[in-house]
């Protein structure tokens, strides 16, 4: 059974009890990634989870670290366009020292000047990294020209410029934006009594005050079709091609993933089987469905060398073509249908997986659900369904392109990629 508290100060907390378990995983959900992102100070909710670890008043980074350690525990936090999150699993008996932890973290991080410049620098070499992955950069790459001037398409890293310049105040004034009790979702799932988490989160996270003010999320994502590479001495030629995908509510998403998982999301898949075990020509191939609350993402990644490309993107052209004609077997749909299902079940078997399906659908959709009530909605999904979505992803004109590589002249570009 799943309890939906809601404090006096408008804080939701959503607690799990699970008795033959010995830990408790506990995540701080907080509706601020790069999507509530500016130009300017893209790349501050990145920041401030990395400050967050940094030192409090009464903790400095090495002490939040030693005491986790001491439990034998684990905290870690993460960054998406959507949201931040901070999370914790300890024993049970350690669970009210984590709590104490993460709420110190929150409202009592000092911010310190110097930590804050030390930790740009860090982050700045992040960036660099994820630029010198180019499997990394097409991805983003595929992301900024399909969402082109829609703030989906900021980098969650945030850019040089961004992230240098980040100081204390525009923290200050993000956090009084964004890190408000209407804004923030805490989930808990465990061995521990209600009793507990209701006296606990009151006494840790009672400081949340209401939202201020709070600038609003765009209603929806405008998808535009582009080509777009940049010239990288590298050996191989690394490219995604999109499609606009489904967003997280959709009625079409779980069709798509399992139309993702034929096509490319498994060994078995596809592209997989006939590009790369049958053909040779890759190493790395497979698709993926990106979705967010009011957009998605459908893409294909590859990684080849260059004499190989045109070959391989007809291969990859056929394949789509044959989805959009509705050349998927039964066999095919079933396997995949039956993988992804039973990847979620025994994805259930954690309670930091079971934790963060609490956290993700209480912040998005101020929905309380049984995590195993997802269950039912892939098996709902039938094999016409499949068939239809793939219609629709693939129209012939909607294809983006990212790709970088050793190559920059605009005929053979054009060339290889004209099919698209």
């Amino acid at each position: 059974m799943i309890h939906k508290i809601i404090m006096d100060n408008g804080l939701r907390i959503v607690f799990e009890k699970i008795d033959h378990v010995k830990s408790v995983s506990t995540g701080i959900w907080v509706g601020a990634g790069s999507i509530n992102e500016t130009t300017i100070n893209n790349g501050i909710s990145h920041m401030i989870e990395h400050m967050l670890f940094k030192g409090t008043k009464n903790r400095s980074a090495f002490d939040i670290a030693e005491e986790i350690d001491s439990m034998g525990g684990q905290i870690n936090a993460f960054t998406t366009k959507e949201c931040t999150g901070y999370y914790t699993k300890v024993a049970s008996y350690f669970f009210d020292k984590s709590l104490e932890i993460l709420s110190d973290m929150i409202f009592n991080s000092v911010f310190d000047e110097e930590e804050l410049e030390k930790e740009k620098k860090v982050i700045l070499e992040e960036i660099l990294m994820y630029e010198d992955s180019p499997e990394d950069y097409v991805h983003e790459l595929l992301t900024k020209i399909s969402f082109e001037g829609n703030a989906i398409s900021y980098p969650i890293l945030g850019d040089i410029q961004s992230v240098n310049g980040i100081n204390r105040q525009t923290i200050d004034d993000y956090m009084d934006n964004y890190y408000t009790s209407d804004n923030v979702v805490i989930s808990i799932v465990g061995n521990t009594t209600l009793a507990e988490v209701k006296q606990l989160c009151n006494k840790y996270f009672s400081n949340f005050r209401k939202t201020i003010k709070i600038t609003e999320t765009p209603k929806s994502f405008e998808y535009t079709a582009n080509k777009q590479g940049v010239h990288k001495n590298i050996e191989q030629l690394h490219f995604c091609i999109g499609v606009k995908g489904f967003e997280r509510n959709s009625p079409h998403y779980y069709s798509t993933n399992i139309l993702n998982n034929v096509l490319g999301g498994s060994m078995s898949s596809r592209l997989f089987q006939n590009i790369r075990e049958k053909s040779g020509l890759v190493y790395s191939i497979y698709s993926f469905h990106s979705s967010y609350k009011m957009s998605g993402l459908f893409g294909i990644y590859s990684a080849l060398k260059e004499e190989n490309v045109e070959e391989a993107l007809q291969q990859i052209k056929s394949e789509i073509d044959s989805f959009r004609k509705g050349d998927i077997s039964v066999s095919e749909f079933e396997r995949a249908k039956s993988q992804i299902k039973g990847n979620y079940i025994l994805s259930l078997e954690n309670t930091s997986n079971r934790m963060t399906v609490l956290g993700r659908r209480e912040l998005f959709y101020n929905e309380t659900i049984q995590p195993e009530d997802i269950i039912p909605k892939i098996e709902k999904v039938v094999y016409g369904d499949v068939l239809d979505v793939s219609k629709m992803l693939f129209k012939e004109s909607d294809f983006n392109i990212a790709f970088t590589g050793n190559i920059d002249d605009n005929k053979e570009i054009d060339n290889l990629f004209k099919m698209y």
